[in-house]
């Protein structure tokens, strides 16, 4: 336990004593010891718990966090910390772009340098060039989208709002978040990270200038972690199990559960809207080649708010209760106008866009606020960067001479008014047909407060549903491949005879891929490791009651 505690109160004592123990080292060994101890002293199980979700537990999984390490967040700020403090920070990598930095492995009375410790040196000192190494240096931000259930609500928030610096380097525009610069001695940390990733990182807390790289009036100190070392987060931050055995025997009860709760307290009671929600929701990219992607959705003929038409639907605060990253988009002419959708770099500066986003995340975006007027250049280019995002799951970073296409996982949700999409083009279009036509307005836009939620054993379950099938694999066996087969030449045929008397359209192969992808998600949200009869007969069924409404 004396590791432990040595390398919580006084962190920068315990790597100056583990430089000491083994100073015979070669300095370019140093930082992969570094990372090696410090994961290790951690490790031991009275270091860690479970994190707390809700009011319950999770059971069999084993989601461990520092539970000793405070965390660094809005509720606990790095002005709350004293310089030096360990700290943990659970974020999303935003710039990678930025140039390595030099420092002095040993110091001038041959102790440890880097990892925020340093000698004061007059312009005039000598430098030993020998002991000259070098830290990858990026910038990590709060993740956005991030679900308060998968927060640590133990920590206190009586501090004052933290104000943060390089605010531009955050997707969602105003919202609190903490941005830190990172300095990672260990290059075998920092190769692997890309924009986007989730990890938590460990490290020493200080505050230093702003890197070098970033060409500034006046210089400007930023909270900087020294890592010590990092874990990465999964994208559906609790780790989860597919399938999961505590909810198969009651899977299909559940799951129509909760089919009729996201449509009850988010969409007017629309049970055929809300299995294509959660269908939708559970999607992620399972192969670029040949590409099996999420299904962009649609809900249309979905009111505005009568007064207040660029207020997010309640269904944003509903999936936010069940998936742990979920962000929403009002898109008024304004903001396509004047927002960044795409990260620019501006003078070495890499600026976020609103759809810099963690793989796993799921984005509502809503048209209500959509009012006749012009759209410019810029708005032209935030609709293109997020359709193509939606087409082919990559988003164009945007540099002096050049752009790069970077990977996205990102679960598109439309509402709007009319028929169809004003700006997009969606993998699937679903009216919305409200049970109770007396109260949709109330009943869209409810307050969050007004949501009516399950038992938190049961909302923990709804999360183990859709959890696990975020993260499942499904297969198709021989002989249920013949059968869809068969089946899609029936249906061809048969629709075929419909064209040459005038009624109903074909049936081409682009519907069966699309129709195949629903069966397997179907057999994803019933926690199935195989598509069945039942799966595709489901699919053809949601696309029957699909098209009826259009």
């Amino acid at each position: 336990m004396a590791p432990v505690s040595d390398a919580l109160t006084n962190p920068t004592k315990a790597l100056c004593d583990l430089f000491s123990k083994n100073r015979p080292q070669p300095l370019d060994q140093f930082p992969a010891t570094v990372t090696e101890y410090f994961k290790h002293v951690f490790e031991p199980e009275d270091a860690f718990s479970r994190v707390r979700v809700s009011c319950s537990l999770i059971s069999r999984v084993s989601f461990i966090l520092c539970n000793q390490i405070p965390e660094l967040n809005s509720n606990r700020p790095p002005e709350s910390f004293a310089n030096g403090s360990l700290v943990v920070f659970k974020s999303m990598v935003q710039d990678t772009s930025l140039s390595p930095e030099l420092y002095l492995a040993i110091r001038k009375n041959g102790d440890c340098g880097g990892w925020g410790i340093t000698d004061d040196l007059a312009s005039g000192d000598d430098v030993e060039y020998a002991n000259l190494r070098e830290c990858t240096a990026a910038w990590a931000v709060s993740i956005p989208g991030f679900g308060a259930w998968c927060a640590d609500i133990t920590q206190p928030s009586d501090v004052p709002p933290h104000q943060p610096v390089q605010a531009h380097k955050y997707p969602i525009p105003n919202a609190p978040h903490i941005g830190v610069q990172l300095k990672i001695y260990d290059e075998k940390l920092a190769q692997p990270l890309r924009t986007t990733d989730l990890a938590s990182f460990v490290g020493i807390l200080t505050s230093e200038p702003l890197h070098a790289g970033i060409d500034l009036p006046t210089p400007v100190n930023v909270p900087t972690l020294h890592v010590l070392f990092s874990t990465p987060i999964p994208s559906t931050i609790v780790p989860r199990l597919f399938p999961e055995p505590s909810i198969i025997p009651t899977i299909k009860t559940l799951r129509e559960e909760l089919i009729k709760w996201i449509a009850d307290e988010g969409l007017a009671g629309d049970q055929v809207a809300a299995e294509w929600v959660l269908l939708s929701a559970i999607a992620r990219v399972r192969s670029r080649h040949p590409p099996v992607l999420p299904l962009s959705l649609t809900i249309s003929s979905f009111p505005s708010h009568a007064t207040r038409p660029d207020s997010p639907p309640v269904l944003y605060d509903v999936l936010s209760h069940i998936f742990p990253l979920v962000v929403t988009v009002p898109l008024a002419l304004n903001t396509l106008n004047t927002s960044a959708f795409r990260p620019e770099s501006k003078e070495e500066d890499l600026h976020s866009g609103q759809l810099q986003l963690p793989k796993g995340s799921i984005l509502l975006l809503t048209e209500g606020a959509v009012t006749e007027g012009g759209i410019f250049s810029k708005g032209v280019m935030n609709i293109r960067a997020a359709q193509e995002m939606m087409k082919s799951q990559t988003l164009e970073y945007v540099f002096p001479y050049s752009s790069f296409q970077f990977e996205t996982d990102v679960n598109f949700l439309i509402t709007t008014e009319g028929k169809q999409s004003t700006f997009f083009q969606t993998d699937v279009n679903v009216p919305l047909r409200p049970v109770d036509l007396s109260n949709v307005q109330e009943s869209l836009y409810k307050s969050a407060t007004a949501i009516s939620l399950p038992p938190p054993d049961k909302l923990l379950q709804f999360r183990q549903l859709v959890g696990g099938a975020k993260i499942g694999n499904v297969t198709v066996a021989d002989a249920m491949g013949q059968h869809v087969e068969e089946d899609f030449v029936r249906e061809r045929s048969s629709n075929k005879e419909n064209k040459t008397n005038g009624v109903g359209g074909g049936f081409t192969p682009d519907d069966l891929i699309q129709r195949m992808l629903v069966a397997r998600l179907t057999a994803l949200s019933w926690h199935q490791t195989e598509v069945t009869v039942e799966n595709w007969e489901n699919a053809k069924k949601l696309e029957r009651e699909r098209r009826k409404g259009l």
